[in-house]
């Protein structure tokens, strides 16, 4: 997009810019390699204690760096504020505060992140430069590490704002009826503290927020239904070739798997090396639910001594839970394409059908490659007037595992309007009633499928959060569209995701930031292996909320135009 100035722009104010740049060139690479460096995943190895004591040092960290900044200010000091509170586990959220007046202004980040995913392929906690291809140019500086734009890296430039904001007002008297905070979310991808902290404490609610953490900008977000199927196992080995595990990653189910690997074996070494063979043949020429469906590479290995043959294929594209239809244009779900596959197997006599047979089985009736339920009339509502066509209800197989007493699945699914519980009556905020109708349509489809199946499938799922709109005439909505109308020139983009954030719930936050695509695969990555930050998109969101939105960059927050208001 080509830069517009729609008003005119002073010396000074074209001096602030350069500040800032200055600014988030001088300590972006050094503060972000810190905190990338710093392991804060949740879903994988490390243990609750793990990640909360690396979340401390990382808060630790930036109180020395306001402390060390605070020597300099003569009026306006940052102020470190915590909340916590004990329910089942430990929501936590921390922050600094500016200024102490009524009007209160929020930008809100997390720092907690998905897990690596496949570390001998790239260096996760180690951030790293990159040129990479992006919004139509070539050639652009990313910074690339786990947390990079999912969302270190936001958090880092919203860190650095509010530090310049201090500085630019320390001594005035525009700061003295607001409040201004940056306010750090430990938990966002397992269970969001920043909505149960507003809840618990109202009086702390922000007059306008911005949550930096997503595309450039949302107006609804879909709902999240997070359901299990299993098979319990009690049939013990089988005869002639089997499937004796299948399991992707531990991991959170928001995630695609970076893989999938299957373990087949048999009572005959010379029938499993016959199959070794010819499989990645077989694979290759397997016709899928849709001819066009781009499967996972497949790799083959065959240990005569132990008669085992293991299939492990590998994830293509984008890795994030909310956006398969993404990792399905233009790339692969590596349990999706392994799973039909084995399924198909299966179905031909090849492999004995057993408990884990079942569960492809299973995955291959009720969606194959598909991601919009169009294998099931009840599962396909997506048409209606916030979630247009072909951004409907998904439904992304993200976690499948082989436990000795049972095979589980999990889906990640983000539904659209039509799969709540209660109609939208057109207002703002999440949908009344807490749940989707899912628990009766899986109930109905595992009756159907069980009655045909050798192994039966049970299910279990709860919502995690309904469907959340904003209306266009929404305050603080229209205050984001406003500016970006004065400084663009253009209507700003309008975007209804399938992704979860910090926003949902409550009306006066908007998600904005920090990208200005909604394309979550390469050569950003959300969620995947080599997740990239593009570092103009971050200079140009720390422009937006310390200046006068009076520049030629691209906004993304702004706290200080509001301030003005």
């Amino acid at each position: 997009m080509a830069s517009v100035r729609h008003s005119s722009t002073d010396e000074n104010s074209e001096r602030e810019y350069q500040t800032i740049d200055r600014l988030i060139e001088d300590n972006l690479f050094r503060e972000l390699s810190e905190f990338v460096a710093i392991q804060t995943y949740r879903g994988g190895a490390l243990s609750e204690d793990q990640v909360v004591n690396h979340l401390g040092q990382i808060r630790d960290s930036l109180t020395a760096q306001v402390e060390e900044f605070n020597l300099g200010q003569k009026v306006h000091k940052l102020e470190l504020f915590e909340w916590k509170q004990p329910v089942g586990h430990e929501y936590w959220l921390f922050g600094f505060r500016l200024g102490s007046g009524a009007h209160k202004i929020a930008v809100c980040c997390h720092l907690d992140t998905v897990p690596p995913g496949d570390d001998s392929s790239w260096s996760p906690f180690e951030l790293v430069r990159e040129q990479r291809d992006y919004m139509g140019k070539a050639s652009q500086d990313f910074y690339v590490g786990r947390g990079s734009i999912d969302d270190k890296g936001p958090a880092v430039v919203a860190f650095n704002v509010l530090k310049a904001v201090a500085r630019k007002y320390d001594g005035s008297d525009k700061l003295d009826a607001t409040t201004v905070e940056v306010i750090f979310d430990t938990s966002e991808e397992t269970d969001m503290a920043m909505p149960h902290y507003l809840q618990a404490v109202p009086e702390n609610n922000p007059d306008f927020g911005i949550i930096f953490d997503a595309s450039w900008s949302v107006r609804a977000e879909k709902g999240i239904e997070r359901p299990k199927f299993t098979v319990a196992r009690n049939s013990g080995s089988g005869v002639g070739m089997w499937i004796d595990q299948l399991n992707t990653p531990e991991g959170p189910s928001n995630q695609i798997p970076e893989f999938a690997k299957a373990v087949i074996r048999g009572d005959s070494a010379a029938e499993l090396a016959v199959l070794a063979e010819s499989v990645d043949v077989m694979y290759a020429e397997y016709s899928f639910d849709d001819p066009d469906y781009h499967r996972a590479e497949m790799t083959v290995e065959f240990d005569v001594a132990s008669r085992s043959l293991t299939l492990q294929t590998a994830v293509a594209g984008a890795q994030h839970g909310s956006a398969p239809q993404e990792n399905r244009s233009s790339g692969a779900n590596p349990v999706v394409s392994l799973a039909n596959f084995l399924a198909g197997l299966v179905d031909q006599g090849k492999l004995a059908s057993n408990e884990i047979g079942e569960m492809c089985r299973f995955l291959a009736w009720g969606w194959g490659t598909k991601v919009f339920g169009e294998h099931h009339p009840e599962l396909l509502l997506r048409d209606d007037e916030v979630f247009e066509t072909g951004n409907g209800t998904t439904y992304a197989a993200t976690r499948l595992y082989t436990r000795p007493d049972l095979v589980q699945m999990e889906l990640d699914i983000r539904y659209a309007i039509g799969h709540h519980s209660h109609p939208w009556d057109g207002s703002e905020g999440m949908l009344k009633g807490e749940n989707s109708i899912f628990s009766e349509v899986f109930s109905q489809l595992t009756v159907d499928f069980n009655a045909s199946a050798s192994h039966p499938v049970a299910m279990e799922t709860s919502t995690a959060a309904p469907p959340d709109i904003r209306l266009p005439e929404n305050e603080s909505f229209s205050t984001v569209a406003d500016a970006y109308m004065r400084v663009m020139g253009e209507p700003t983009p309008a975007r209804a995701i399938g992704g979860g954030t910090d926003a949902k719930g409550h009306n006066t936050l908007i998600a904005a930031g920090a990208l200005f695509t909604d394309e979550l695969g390469p050569p950003i990555n959300f969620h995947g292996i080599n997740e990239g930050a593009p570092v103009e998109d971050l200079k140009n969101g720390a422009d937006r909320k310390s200046t006068r939105l009076n520049s030629s960059h691209k906004p993304i927050s702004y706290a200080v135009f509001c301030l003005k208001k």
